[in-house]
């Protein structure tokens, strides 16, 4: 029997940006609760930004965020991972040096940008809806980072796998969260990481965890259920490792697959089988 369900939000439940979930995917996730299941949300994004997102349950969900840096549960933290901060101020000077890149640096709380990266604060703050500061230097700021991002408006996946990327995977999960972000958390943190601790907080085993994703930061989590999803619209190495595929993001897919459940939610596996890859 599935016990929980974890869902990565950008590119899985809808594109990236989206801020809006419909009606009927909160009705099934109601239905689903009302089941017994535990629901949480995992993403690159802070729970501020998610609890508006997910308003109508905020307070009944678990969230992973900052891609597995924090998890959390009914405004009590389960874990936090925080970059040292020798590595953060390196870090700080390495995305400065990359061409056209602009940094962003997430405390938990709050998502501090330059002054000189006016382009990626105004993105964040007006599309994304990030709760944003501009400061004149980072390399000032003496609160922990928890998750950086580097910013670009086109081929950022490119243009840091030349060096910046193998640089810092010997000490940090380095992962493309979208078009335009590539997303750094420390190497102990991840979603899958986070979401073992979710699990052990609950009593539930991997055998009874259901979990969708799209994009390369989800295949720990992935990996950490049972009952993997995939939206159509994921990378091929994201289906790569999960059981399940499902329609695209822009057509219900995830949506399709917990309404499906919820017609024989005693029998996961036959109500799971019309999404076999």
């Amino acid at each position: 029997m599935i016990k929980l369900i974890a869902t990565d939000a950008d590119g899985t439940l809808f594109p990236d940006c989206g801020q809006d979930l419909s009606a009927a995917y909160f009705e099934a996730v109601h239905a689903l609760m009302d089941r017994g299941v535990i629901f949480g949300v995992c993403s690159g994004r802070p729970a501020s930004n998610l609890k508006r997102v997910f308003a109508p349950i905020q307070d009944q969900i678990f969230y992973i965020t900052q891609n597995g840096a924090m998890a959390s549960y009914q405004d009590k933290i389960v874990y936090r991972e925080a970059i040292p901060m020798a590595d953060t101020r390196a870090i700080v000077r390495d995305i400065r040096a990359l061409d056209g890149c602009m940094t962003l640096y997430d405390t938990g709380e709050v998502c501090y940008f330059e002054k000189r990266d006016k382009e990626a604060y105004e993105f964040t703050r007006d599309v994304y809806h990030f709760d944003c500061e501009l400061v004149d230097d980072l390399l000032e700021l003496d609160t922990p980072c928890i998750k950086f991002s580097v910013y670009r408006a086109d081929h950022v996946e490119e243009v840091t796998e030349k060096a910046f990327a193998p640089k810092w995977r010997k000490t940090m999960n380095v992962a493309c969260a979208g078009e335009r972000v590539v997303d750094m958390v420390p190497k102990a943190a991840s979603k899958g990481a986070s979401l073992a601790k979710i699990q052990a907080l609950f009593g539930v085993s991997m055998d009874e965890t259901l979990a969708f994703g799209d994009n390369s930061n989800d295949i720990s989590m992935l990996n950490q259920a049972k009952y993997s999803v995939a939206v159509d619209n994921a990378r091929q190495a994201v289906k790569d490792v999960c059981r399940y595929v499902t329609d695209r993001n822009t057509d219900d897919g995830e949506l399709k697959v917990l309404d499906a459940l919820l017609r024989d939610f005693d029998h996961p596996e036959a109500a799971l089988r019309s999404f076999e890859k």
